[in-house]
């Protein structure tokens, strides 16, 4: 058991922390003995542990009864962590006393980190405010430049890396279904229909130019090849018959996103406008008008019944739900009415986002939002790939955005040939195969079409994921696996010589996939670890 020992303010901080590093644990009770003790105020003289760890970037007690002493280092820093860098978003201190030092600071000499070990009890001292690092994440993110690193990820596996080290084991729920290396969830935001909506206006001229000359500037880059050249000029040279209503809409692309998802048994979630011809309010920026849509979800009312009867999903794409209560409301019923469906979720035309927006789509009565992510890099904004719930929120879920098609291969954004995009991906692919959690990725409702010719790219990253053995869920679905996880509950883990008694209760009553419990074995060659899994639906007990 993990006893935890801090200040009132972190106390939801912790909460949430403790349903991503799902693992027993409880506020500090000074009755109770415990394992491991994680401590970030400065009074834990009566605590009984077998191992401390202290966080927290500036002096206390028993740093100078300890005659540790603590240097803050300058903004902006990273410790060196396993095959990474893991940035610090707070206050950073070098630590230096007597003891093993560890938490290498980047590029330093110094380390933000100190074991100290006596005869009966371990200390460990780190020199920065976990909980302020948890909340920066979940509420701010970070920023593109660290979209790659895995930020909260590291810190749940450097404190369960310190508890096995300290030969302690650790009992967890990995956020992985039994039966699956991790989670995908497909979706698609629906800007736009048809091109025939759009006559000699931005969107027309935009796409003859792309198809066009920047074809062609693209095959002298070597970002197209010929075929594709020949597939853009083809599109041109049809406009005009699609216009006149003779030959098919190639932006129409509903059915050819359910047939290539249903070869692989996937269900996708698509996010479609509620209301034409609206750009939104609080936007600035000359291209702010760019943001109306043509079209709304009562243009396609049988292809969203079609959808939901075939187990796709459909959300809202926002337009002012991310700042107006009284919008969010009228977006969400909009989408409600037609799809027939009340679990409505939810992710931003732009991924438009404020301090405030987690609240007002929580008291809109959405059930999860998907907006938290990035236009211009792909990875990370959380530091986690786990869904969660926003802090100071209790109703609401977040499930992060990783991967997004426009932001891989936009000229205005991360401009990556397909060969560099796919490097990327399997870089995050390999990431969340070893973190566990949710793959979420965006693939635009024109990506299959001319001009961009994404199909071949998205086809070739479903058949690999399908090869990776994961769980295609539906944003709905993912969002109630993780609400079962959180829901789960150890109601009593004792230790007996070499065995553990574990008695843990589930109240899942539906169809989707079980969850499993993870025992992880103390680390005694410092090296290798090792677990244990076991697969369980409902109240069990163990004995390891």
């Amino acid at each position: 058991m993990i006893g935890v020992l801090i200040n009132n303010h972190e106390k939801n901080i912790a909460a949430e922390f403790f349903e991503l590093f799902k693992t027993p644990w409880e506020l500090f009770d000074k009755n109770h003995a415990y394992d491991v003790l994680i401590v970030t105020t400065d009074n834990f003289s009566a605590a009984n542990a077998r191992l401390i760890v202290l966080y927290g970037s500036g002096l206390n007690a028993f740093d100078e009864a300890a005659g540790i002493k603590i240097k803050s280092c300058s903004p902006g820093n990273f410790l060196s962590i396993e095959d990474t860098s893991l940035p610090v978003y707070g206050r950073l201190s070098e630590i230096t006393g007597q003891g093993h030092p560890f938490l290498q600071i980047k590029n330093s000499i110094a380390s933000a980190g100190l074991k100290i070990a006596d005869s009966d009890k371990s200390v460990i001292r780190i020199g920065y405010d976990l909980f302020q690092e948890v909340a920066h994440l979940l509420g701010t993110g970070q920023p593109p430049e660290n979209a790659l690193i895995p930020a909260l990820d590291l810190h749940i596996s450097i404190l369960r890396n310190l508890i096995l080290n300290a030969g302690i084991p650790v009992i967890e729920i990995p956020p992985v279904p039994a039966g699956y290396n991790f989670i995908v969830c497909l979706t698609h935001d629906i800007d736009f229909i048809r091109i025939r909506d759009h006559k000699f206006d931005h969107t027309m001229w935009g796409f003859l130019y792309r198809a066009t000359v920047g074809s062609l500037l693209d095959v002298v880059k070597s970002k197209r090849n010929l075929k594709e050249l020949y597939q853009n000029w083809k599109a041109v040279f049809m406009l005009p018959l699609i216009y006149l209503g003779i030959c098919r809409d190639f932006w129409f692309k509903f059915d050819r996103y359910m047939e290539l998802e249903e070869k692989v048994d996937a269900r996708s979630t698509f996010f479609i406008i509620p209301f034409k011809n609206r750009m939104g309010k609080k936007l600035t920026g000359k291209d702010a008008y760019l943001r109306a849509a043509k079209y709304d979800v009562t243009d396609i009312q049988d292809m969203v019944k079609k959808l939901v009867h075939k187990g796709f999903e459909v959300g809202v794409h926002g337009i002012d739900a991310w700042h107006n209560t009284t919008s969010a409301r009228a977006e969400k019923a909009r989408i409600a009415d037609v799809s027939n469906k009340k679990n409505i979720g939810i992710r931003m035309h732009w991924l438009c986002f404020d301090k405030d927006t987690f609240h007002t789509l929580e008291e809109a009565g959405f059930s999860f939002d998907t907006t938290f992510g990035y236009n211009d890099a792909v990875g990370y904004r959380a530091g986690t790939s786990q869904i969660f719930k926003p802090i100071g929120v209790n109703n609401i879920f977040e499930l992060p955005l990783n991967i997004q098609d426009t932001a891989l291969f936009n000229p205005k954004h991360m401009s990556l040939t397909k060969n560099e995009a796919w490097q990327l991906c399997q870089n995050l692919i390999e990431r969340i195969s070893r973190n566990g959690g949710v793959l979420t990725i965006l693939w635009h409702d024109r990506s299959l079409s001319p001009e961009r010719l994404y199909e071949d790219y998205y086809i070739k990253l479903l058949n690999e994921l399908k090869n990776k053995q994961v769980w295609f869920a539906t944003a709905t679905d993912a969002c109630t696996w993780f609400k079962n996880r959180r829901d789960a509950k150890f109601e009593n883990v004792k230790q007996d010589g070499d065995v553990i008694h574990i008695k843990v209760s589930n109240d899942k009553n539906d169809t989707l996939p079980s969850m499993k419990l993870r025992i992880y074995h103390p680390n005694t060659d410092k090296q290798t670890i090792k677990y244990t899994d076991l697969p369980w639906k409902s109240e069990i007990s163990f004995s390891i």
